[in-house]
């Protein structure tokens, strides 16, 4: 935000996403509002220093503002000094030029995760690439959802973004290793790259900004994919293509929960096997490095 809102620059009628409006209390006792303003390049705080604390209703049920004000520099970021602040409605196309939506092409890069998966040899697997590949409502949430609210991805798209990253990460990984002692389930991993973030789809919502859902702050995104991973094996068993061995379905699903490593990160299992210790290194790699300025 802070290159798009840099201080100095005055506001006429600009519209924002509006996120957190509370009533705060100056030092000589006055009521002022604090706020978050989001836009596609991420958000900003807002201050209004003269405003009617009874206007916090309005706000309170309100999606987008348009904002006159000033952007000054408040310890070293930028921030809105609010002039005004008014309520308007629009519409899910301009919502969405709210927001800030990978670089890449989306329909580009699914057809590359679709392509990969495609070409699995295991027909067990294949069948399971397929279940989820089959199912479009799930699939337009991955191509629209971000990897996180803040952090790594956080953006329309991220989740997609990430996801194939990983699985090109993957390929390279299992071609470096081909050759030697190391011994890798190349087709797990493969789709195990593929499903480790995927429950994301309801861990998160994008519609009006980034935020969690219930699902996300009760299951999260680990849990609810290696429950989605059950449920579509179930499917493409049910459809016609070979079962996944006990064995395979628990390890995929180890893979999925243990993606973060370590409880205090996230990971409901500690990475017991090589495949899972290989998509830990992958995963943590490509979200770093998007991290890094």
């Amino acid at each position: 935000m802070a290159s798009t809102l840099q201080p100095g620059l005055t506001l006429h009628g600009e519209p924002f996403l509006l996120r957190n409006p509370q009533i705060g209390t100056s030092r000589s006792g006055a009521p002022y509002l604090r706020c978050l303003l989001g836009n596609a390049s991420g958000q900003v705080s807002g201050r209004c220093w003269s405003f009617d604390a009874a206007r916090l209703g309005e706000l309170n049920g309100a999606d987008v503002v348009e904002v006159d004000g000033q952007v000054v520099d408040w310890q070293g970021s930028p921030q809105v000094n609010i002039e005004s602040i008014d309520v308007v409605e629009v519409n899910d196309e301009v919502l969405q030029t709210l927001l800030p939506v990978t670089k890449h092409d989306r329909n580009a890069m699914f057809h590359r995760v679709r392509e990969r998966l495609l070409r699995l040899e295991d027909l067990a697997m294949r069948g399971l690439a397929e279940a989820f590949l089959d199912d479009e409502p799930l699939m337009q949430k991955f191509r629209e959802a971000p990897a996180g609210i803040a952090k790594h991805h956080a953006w329309i798209g991220g989740l997609l973004e990430h996801t194939e990253q990983v699985m090109r990460l993957t390929d390279a990984v299992l071609e470096t290793y081909r050759e030697t002692d190391i011994s890798l389930d190349g087709e797990l991993l493969v789709m195990a790259a593929f499903l480790h973030d995927l429950g994301k789809t309801s861990e998160l919502s994008w519609r009006k900004g980034f935020a969690y859902t219930v699902d996300g702050n009760m299951v999260g995104h680990l849990v609810r994919g290696a429950m989605m991973l059950e449920e579509k094996a179930a499917e493409a068993e049910l459809a016609g293509a070979p079962p996944l061995t006990p064995e395979r379905l628990i390890h995929l699903q180890h893979l999925i929960l243990s993606h973060h490593e370590r409880p205090e990160h996230g990971a409901a299992k500690r990475p017991a096997t090589p495949e899972a210790e290989v998509l830990c290194i992958l995963d943590r790699l490509d979200a770093t490095l998007h991290l890094v300025d």
